[in-house]
């Protein structure tokens, strides 16, 4: 029997995966719960990438008009005191003094020297996740590498780009010259080890052609400096063409933090699970490092992140904070925080320029968090997005406009609060929430916005693909509208269809559309004189409920 070292058995396999490469097709298929389409070229506005469920439409929810006799049997309008409102109590946003640029140049520990060797895919944690859960593959790697499976490990403490390039051939890691370096391999930063790119750093360029990417278990610090994907062949930068086909990435991983400060992050991602762009993900939920290793967490700040495929992915982060960022022209989403993240703080940035879908979206669960002060323009759809299960945030101060669908969407999402926000001349609502109960929906601006200031509904969403096992919803629309201005916007101030409860209390509602005055959506116009007359003739709580 002859018996293999483990050094010829990583070759075997290596050479294994390389057959097998050389038969497949130049691109890595994405994950399943991705979602993505099949074209590849002149795929950018195919709208099944994606898994959010923020966009069901309700003309494939079996949404039917009731007719004013069925609205006048199903629901009731009455009149409240203000008294009966629960006690709004404006929320205390979180302090952002001390997440600055000096305070992430403090994360730097200089105490201790790290090393630099090469060492195999295959044995690293860091590279599990995308090598073994049906992400980038063992047989990308092994293509992209011309049968090998190498990397570039970083361990023990800190190390910059120049001791890489002392330590790793040129062929691998190379010192372009005048702050310029070219990594043509993945890169595993390990625990208790850093990665500095400062200031000596011109640009780090992540070359698609050997699969390069940054996969971080330890730490991360860039600052005023650049990250780029490269395409070493045609010597520029790695616009995406190609959804399905490799960009470098960036990856953090569970025990690692993350500090950007003043610096840039381009020209990464494409739709493989993990691969998105920028990421920080714990790991699998079978991996054993999951149970060992915190949440991963960070600070991005005053940093400029452009033509990534999600311009930030979280997925079980804990405390990640982004502030004062410029996110533009990036593909499928801005920010988007997912599944079990929580204690996040999205605020001051510039949002823009999103190509597919949304500027902000937290999806599945990303509760306790807080997005404040954004200016999110010019998306292809919504601005922000609350969406499947996600409780306890604070949408506040933000500026959501010209949108291609609507401002602010809170969908399958209850107890939250969305204050003194300005949504305006978005081609849809305003402000629209289904499916979600205990929404606060308090001292908005909504103006000129394509349909109505505020739109809620109760939607069956039974004709639709969602995945009902873990995306379960319950079919009811709970909220309470208190103060803020409506104005000039296309279908009127406010639109409701088959609402639980609906609050109305203090509202402006001065300039309307229409020459012959204020027009409510969805079911109320039964009840548009009564209901206006409790708001502004009495200044009494207007509510609709459901009789049963």
């Amino acid at each position: 029997m002859v018996v293999l070292s483990r050094q010829m058995l990583v070759k075997l396999i290596a050479f294994l995966f390389a057959i097998v490469a050389a038969v497949q097709p130049c691109y890595v298929n994405a994950a399943a719960d991705d979602d993505v389409g099949q074209d590849a070229e002149g795929a950018l506005n195919d709208e099944s990438y994606g898994e959010d469920g923020a966009d069901d439409l309700e003309s494939n929810s079996n949404l039917r008009k009731l007719t004013d006799a069925e609205v006048r049997a199903a629901y009731a309008l009455k009149k409240e005191e203000p008294e009966s409102l629960p006690a709004f109590q404006a929320p205390k946003l979180p302090d952002l003094s001390g997440y600055n640029y000096g305070a992430v140049l403090r994360k730097v520990d200089k105490s201790k020297k790290g090393t630099v060797s090469l060492g195999s895919i295959l044995s690293e944690p860091g590279f599990k996740v995308l090598t073994y859960n049906g992400s980038v593959g063992l047989s990308a790697f092994a293509r992209l590498q011309g049968g090998g499976l190498r990397a570039i490990v970083i361990s023990g403490g800190l190390v910059t780009l120049k001791d890489i390039a002392a330590a790793i051939s040129g062929d691998y890691f190379q010192d372009l010259g005048q702050g310029r370096y070219l990594a043509r391999l993945p890169i595993l930063v390990r625990h208790g080890a850093t990665l500095l790119v400062d200031k000596s750093v011109k640009q780090f360029r992540l070359g698609a052609e050997k699969g390069s990417l940054l996969s971080i278990e330890g730490r991360l610090v860039l600052s005023d400096s650049e990250i780029v994907g490269w395409d070493e062949t045609r010597n520029r930068t790695a616009e995406l063409k190609d959804p399905k086909k490799f960009r470098p990435f960036i990856v953090s991983w569970g025990g690692s933090d993350i500090y950007l400060a003043r610096s840039r992050v381009a020209h990464l991602g494409y739709a493989a699970k993990k691969a998105y762009g920028l990421s920080l993900s714990q790991y699998g939920s079978l991996q054993l490092q999951s149970k060992v290793w915190p949440r991963p967490t960070g600070w991005i700040i005053e940093t400029v992140i452009e033509d990534l495929w999600y311009g930030l992915y979280t997925w079980e982060a804990d405390g990640v904070v982004m502030h004062s960022n410029v996110m533009k022209n990036n593909i499928l989403y801005g920010f988007d925080p997912h599944d079990r993240s929580r204690h996040l703080i999205i605020a001051n940035n510039d949002v823009y320029g999103t190509k597919i879908k949304h500027g902000i979206i937290i999806s599945r669960e990303v509760n306790n968090s807080w997005i404040f002060g954004n200016r999110t323009h010019d998306n292809h759809k919504a601005g922000i997005v609350l969406d499947r299960q996600c409780s306890n945030n604070v949408v506040a101060n933000n500026i959501a406009t010209q949108n291609g669908s609507d401002g602010i969407i809170i969908s399958e999402s209850s107890k939250n609060i969305v204050w003194n926000n300005v949504v305006s001349g978005n081609n849809n609502h305003g402000i629209r929430l289904r499916n979600s109960t205990d929404v606060r929906v308090q001292d908005n601006v909504a103006l000129a916005n394509g349909l109505t200031g505020v739109y809620g509904a109760a939607v069956d969403l039974s004709g639709t693909t969602r995945d009902f096992v873990h995306d379960f919803y319950t079919k009811q629309l709970g909220m309470t509208v208190v103060g803020g201005q409506y104005t000039s916007n296309g279908s009127g101030p406010f639109g409701l269809d088959y609402p639980t409860k609906a609050s109305f209390y203090g509202v402006d509602l001065r300039t309307p559309q229409r020459q012959l005055g204020f027009r409510l959506g969805g079911m109320l116009p039964p009840f548009q004189i009564e209901l206006l007359d409790i708001l502004l003739n009495q200044n009494k709580v207007a509510v609709v409920q459901a009789k049963k």
